[in-house]
């Protein structure tokens, strides 16, 4: 009777250790995860992480609370150099590390695991008690501004197709482009912010893949992958451009610019706002849980959109970036005998002449906007012209029967459709395709 109590009690000793490894382990990458991790990736690393935990902390491998935090800051080190692409910050690589060191040091300190838990358990249960009524209360997006927006969107026929559609990435947590063809003779690379990983539609009606299709009647044996992120400006994609290593002369890189890089020279009322341009992987961050936070929603509406204010000082320092970021791709492209193609972008603004629905859905940002977007343009332009395959997008949405514009920025399947012809025309006009 007493070796079945104390098999009863080692088997719910086992149970405990491998329940508070998943926890914690759950805790370590759910940041990481919102970050910018693709959810596979994520997935391998959990488990990576669960093996590490439990091995310098519950095995017969453990030696010393020191061992354990070495042990998980090799883990963070070779996480970084391995997603390299999809943390870019600084700070945010510190944060990640300090993180990952921090969790395995709790967790082999018995009595601070045991009250963290406790803790997390409870704030747990005291998130889903708030969500369920934020739920109940609240709209999707319902942001104060957004709700507004959405429901001036909904009441009209003359503006863009409606729905978003799910979203899917790849295992490098690039945003999918369909029609790929199977044996590629070069690659062309667009790199942007939330306007380029077309968050609003479904894979197949991005504009990159609108674009791959395009290619492909053309027998190009090019094939388009999209590195748009959230929130990203150019000098953020410069550096992901620099993490890849296999760029070469059958390559061509595509820069398409203007709305986040004219965002720096915004002087951001909110420090939540401000942190979220500075740091891409926070937007991001927000924009994923949203999905399956009410709460994460409206943060997300909030700080990301939120009011700006207008400097000579933020001008200037927007287009020192923008200089400089596209002096770096350029310099980085042609040094391994890439094409480099930047694209002003269009925008809400630049549309001419604008609809009603357009006129109307401006209005709703306030008048700060539409002064300091066509400024920022304006100074941008002769930047990115001085380059020899330099597009100009601006007036790409003229003409639309239909508004294809959801907010000042993001827009519609046909829209994309308008960029996607325009980038293959440009190509064929600047000789890099034929």
């Amino acid at each position: 009777m007493a070796d079945q109590n104390e098999i009863r009690s080692d088997r719910l000793g086992l149970l405990r250790k491998v329940s508070l490894v998943l926890l914690f382990s759950l805790v370590a990458m759910l940041p990481i995860w919102a970050s910018g991790l693709s959810s596979w990736r994520a997935i391998v690393y959990s488990a990576l992480f669960v093996a590490l935990t439990y091995l310098v902390n519950f095995s017969k491998l453990q030696r010393s609370t020191s061992i354990a935090g070495l042990c998980a800051l090799v883990f963070g080190s070779f996480l970084l150099v391995i997603e390299r692409a999809t943390f870019i910050n600084l700070p945010v690589r510190i944060i990640i590390i300090v993180w990952l060191v921090l969790v395995t040091l709790i967790v082999s300190n018995q009595k601070v695991r045991n009250v963290v838990a406790a803790n997390i358990l409870v704030l747990g249960v005291l998130l889903l008690f708030v969500e369920i009524p934020f739920r109940v209360l609240t709209n999707s997006q319902s942001s104060s501004q957004f709700q507004y927006i959405e429901v001036f969107r909904h009441s009209r026929n003359d503006g863009p197709d409606a729905g978003s559609e799910p979203v899917t990435t790849n295992s490098l947590g690039l945003r999918n482009t369909t029609d790929q063809p199977s044996t590629p003779s070069g690659r062309v690379l667009i790199f942007g912010g939330s306007t380029t990983f077309c968050g609003e539609v479904s894979d197949r009606l991005t504009y990159p893949s609108q674009l791959q299709r395009i290619l492909n009647d053309r027998n190009s044996g090019l094939i388009v992958e999209n590195y748009g992120k959230s929130a990203a400006t150019a000098t953020d994609r410069v550096q992901v451009l620099k993490s890849i290593d296999d760029l070469d002369k059958n390559d061509i890189v595509i820069f398409y610019v203007g709305v986040n890089e004219s965002g720096v020279g915004f002087v951001q009322r909110d420090l939540p706002v401000g942190l979220i341009t500075k740091l891409p992987e926070l937007g991001n961050a927000l924009r994923k849980v949203s999905k399956y936070s009410r709460i994460a929603d409206i943060l997300f509406r909030k700080f990301v959109f939120g009011g700006i204010e207008i400097s000579e000082g933020s001008k200037l320092k927007a287009e020192a970036e923008f200089r400089k970021a596209m002096q770096d791709a350029e310099s980085f492209a042609t040094k391994s005998g890439a094409k480099f193609v930047p694209v002003l972008q269009a925008n809400l603004f630049t549309r001419n002449p604008p609809s009603d629905y357009d006129q109307t859905l401006a209005k709703m940002y306030g008048s700060e906007l539409s002064v300091v977007m066509p400024d920022m343009y304006e100074r941008l332009l002769p930047i990115i012209s001085a380059y020899e395959n330099f597009g100009d997008a601006r007036a790409v949405m003229n003409n639309l029967e239909r508004s294809p514009y959801y907010d000042w920025m993001h827009i519609d399947s046909r829209g994309n459709l308008r960029i996607a012809t325009f980038l293959n025309d440009l190509l064929l006009d600047k000789g890099l395709i034929e």
